[in-house]
């Protein structure tokens, strides 16, 4: 009979401690199941909110401002020198090849310089009284300076007038002339310079 009830009771003692540790196995599982999911909703959660963050940290983006209208620059002569109007010459110019530059006098050829420096009238000229007019011709180059000056001896009336009319023309402004819009030089462009005396003038070329 002890035998029996002894059997019986250790049984009951491991069936009780087999369903014990059942349990507690099982709510480990259950608490670590529900802790992992609070984890990944924080997770998900926070992802979120610095996601957000970081767009409202986004500046704005700056409306685009229409550049100011710039003024073309007015035409001016180089230090020393003067805006110059000059007139055609009144010696007639037949027999002279003038080319595909046209000559450079107001009112007479088609390109005409923006900015135009009197010539220096020389001493030894104005001393003797000396007037006249000297022809040069010279490139107009693609930033609109001019090059390669040279004096047409049969247009110019005195050998004074030679070197302060190449040193003048020298300091000519043209606006360049554009074909297809690209700046190209032009050549054999001529111009005429006047040397008259004016009463009470000591002297100037014009």
């Amino acid at each position: 009979m002890l035998p029996a009830l002894a059997l019986l009771a250790a049984t009951v003692v491991a069936l009780l401690l087999a369903w014990f540790m059942y349990f507690l196995t099982h709510s480990s599982e259950l608490r670590l199941n529900d802790s992992d999911r609070v984890q990944m909703l924080d997770f998900v959660r926070l992802k979120h909110n610095e996601t957000t963050a970081r767009k409202d940290r986004r500046p704005d983006r700056p409306e685009p401002q229409q550049a100011p209208e710039v003024p073309p620059m007015a035409a001016s002569s180089n230090a020393g020198g003067e805006i110059l109007a000059v007139s055609a010459p009144s010696a007639g110019l037949d027999g002279l090849d003038i080319g595909r530059g046209g000559l450079g006098l107001g009112g007479y050829g088609e390109y005409l310089p923006i900015v135009k420096v009197a010539p220096v009238y020389p001493r030894r000229a104005l001393e003797r009284g000396i007037t006249g007019q000297c022809l040069v011709s010279y490139t107009v180059t693609t930033s609109g300076t001019v090059r390669d000056v040279s004096v047409i001896e049969a247009y110019c009336d005195d050998p004074l007038f030679r070197r302060p009319s190449v040193e003048a023309a020298l300091r000519f402004k043209y606006k360049p002339r554009v074909i297809d819009g690209t700046p190209v030089e032009v050549t054999d462009v001529y111009n005429m310079f006047h040397y008259e005396k004016q009463p009470g003038q000591e002297g100037g070329g014009r």
